[in-house]
């Protein structure tokens, strides 16, 4: 952390150092901090200075912009953040997963395939696609030919997200790039959006729900050179952070906007790829898709405020690894239920008690979603079975201590007692479940 002086204003009574920290530790953009200045600051003035302070603490990358001017970034938002990630959240997953792993291993590749399922899904979603989870799933696992344009999507990520980690000893280059790219495209452009290598032509990102024009990419002439800079910056040894460096991967290649369809997809795998070559396999377990797709307008005005604000690809930075430490609490919670169902599952079968598949699917998904209450009527219709079947299996829950039984009205309800009940409150995301 810098120190801060007592340089003041002329009116003696604003330290202009304590508000370039405090609109650099929260790194709002020149419109933004325009509403937020004392009165009698001009944010001109103010702009420029707070911009000489904040490069006074960046790092240049060596990837030029459209001007020829280079790209650079500011560490003072993130740095905790990163330690954070590195220590506390890296350590804490690969715990977890070590210990589903003695469990089952059958469980830890479930885990992997399923968070595939979820980046495919939700990579397709936020370019415009349109799914299920389900479907998804349907598609992938029993190999089910897509429909649509959508399905295809879907489909091609999923098949990216595989040839990467089949080939994370090869070294991310032109013919890594241009294959991921077509495998993530197949049967999905138009005719003229085809091509053999990167664009021929130019390329303009339109919004069309504003009937606006969002960015050109750099002119086509210009694209090898600047692909070739950023397989260059990939490659070469420094001492960027990965997870800082997968960022500025993932924004420069949106960027160059090397072809006409596909960026954003082909951006997040190889980003996603740089990570895992680094060391960081915990990120197999991750979906940041997932949580982007929920904060999709904030994804886009990141990569937009980095392309406005003179090459500075803080706001894109930031951004992402936000976006990261919220999969990792999302996937803490997941690998806490799966693991919390593990311990079930082991704890029964020590004593002797066997589940049916109907019983463990049941008892996963209440464990999951912990979902309060199921009647005979709904189970029996999630399995497809006879009522009287459907009212053994609940019956027989109740007896392990699994469910409580309780007559609402002329129908019986079977309440999940919960992971806390449960002797597994640390798995649990809500309180006692049953109190609700």
């Amino acid at each position: 952390m810098v120190k801060l002086s007592n340089s003041k204003d002329a009116k003696g009574d604003i330290d202009l150092n304590t508000l370039y920290e405090l609109f650099t530790l929260r790194y709002l953009s020149k419109k933004e901090i325009k509403y937020r200045l004392p009165t009698g600051i001009q944010i001109n003035d103010f702009w420029s200075k707070l911009l000489e302070y904040r490069m006074s603490n960046g790092y240049k990358v060596p990837l030029l912009d459209q001007k020829g001017n280079y790209f650079w970034f500011c560490t003072l938002p993130f740095s905790d953040k990163l330690d954070l990630i590195d220590t506390n959240a890296k350590q804490t997953v690969n715990d977890h997963i070590n210990i589903i792993s003695k469990q089952s291993s059958k469980q830890e590749k479930f885990l992997i395939m399923d968070a595939l399922i979820d980046e495919a899904l939700n990579s397709s979603v936020i370019e415009g696609a349109f799914s299920t989870k389900k479907r998804s799933k349907e598609i992938i696992e029993k190999g089910i030919k897509p429909v649509n344009i959508s399905e295809q999507m879907i489909y091609n990520n999923y098949q990216a997200l595989e040839y990467i980690m089949d080939n994370l000893h090869y070294k991310i280059n032109d013919q890594l790039i241009l294959q991921v790219y077509k495998i993530i495209t197949h049967n999905t452009l138009n005719e003229e959006d085809k091509t053999d290598g990167y664009r021929n032509d130019s390329v303009i990102v339109w919004d069309y729900a504003n009937q606006k024009e969002v960015y050109e990419g750099p002119k086509y002439t210009e694209v090898p050179r600047m692909m070739a800079d950023l397989i260059d910056f990939i490659n070469n040894e420094d001492n960027l952070h990965p997870v800082i460096k997968a960022s500025i991967i993932h924004f420069y290649f949106v960027y160059v906007h090397p072809f006409f369809d596909g960026n954003g997809r082909t951006a997040r795998v190889l980003s996603y790829m740089y990570l895992l070559q680094k060391g960081y396999d915990f990120f197999r377990f991750f979906s940041i898709s997932t949580v982007i797709k929920e904060q999709k307008n904030k994804y886009y005005k990141a990569i937009q405020s980095s392309e406005d604000h003179l090459g500075d690809l803080t706001y894109f930075i930031d951004f992402n690894i936000r976006m990261i430490l919220d999969s990792i609490i999302n996937v803490l919670s997941r690998l806490g239920k799966e693991f919390g169902k593990v311990l079930i599952f082991h704890n029964l079968e020590k004593n002797g008690i066997l589940l049916t598949f109907r019983q463990k699917r049941c008892l996963s998904y209440f464990i999951k979603t912990e979902k309060n209450y199921i009647t005979i009527d709904e189970y029996q219709k999630k399995f497809k079975i006879a009522y009287e079947t459907a009212r053994k299996d609940l019956n027989s829950l109740e007896t392990i201590g699994l469910f409580n039984k309780t007559k609402v009205g002329k129908k019986f309800i079977y309440k999940f007692v919960g992971l806390e009940k449960l002797g597994l409150a640390q798995f649990s995301t809500t309180k006692d479940t049953c109190s609700k």
